[in-house]
C-alpha cells in the first residue's frame, strides 16, 4: 500500500514544519510543505497529492487562486483548511477528508467572485 501523498501549504515556516512532521509521524501518510504559492503548484504540477491541506496566513487572494489551479488540474482533489488546533485535530481532518473522497464527496469550491 502506498502512502497517501499530502501538500501542505502555510505562511508560518514554525507552524509549517511542525504540521509536516505531525503528518509524517503517521506511517501511512506523507507530507510535502511550502510557503509559497508558486512553490505550491509546480510540487502540484510534478507529483500526484491525495490532499491539500491549507494552513494559516494564506491571502483570500492566494487560496482561490491555489483552489482553482488545483482543481482544474485534478477535479477530483480533495482541499482542507486547516486553522490550528493541535495534533489530535489534524489527524481527525485528514482522516475524515480521505473517507470523504472513498465515499465520492469531493471538494467543490464555489467562489461567486470568479
Amino acid at each position: 500500500m502506498s502512502k497517501i501523498q499530502i501538500l501542505v501549504i502555510g505562511k508560518e515556516p514554525d507552524i509549517l514544519q511542525t504540521v509536516v512532521r505531525l503528518i509524517n509521524n503517521n506511517s501511512n501518510w506523507n507530507a510535502t510543505g511550502t510557503g509559497d504559492d508558486e512553490a505550491a503548484i509546480e510540487l502540484f504540477h510534478q507529483h500526484v497529492y491525495d490532499l491539500v491541506l491549507l494552513g494559516g496566513g494564506i491571502s483570500p487572494e492566494s487560496e482561490i487562486k491555489l483552489r482553482k489551479l488545483f482543481t482544474l488540474q485534478n477535479p477530483q482533489i480533495k482541499i482542507i483548511q486547516h486553522w490550528g488546533g493541535g495534533s489530535g485535530l489534524l489527524q481527525n481532518e485528514i482522516t475524515a477528508a480521505l473517507e470523504n473522497n472513498e465515499k465520492g464527496n469531493f471538494n467543490i469550491f464555489d467562489n461567486p467572485f470568479s
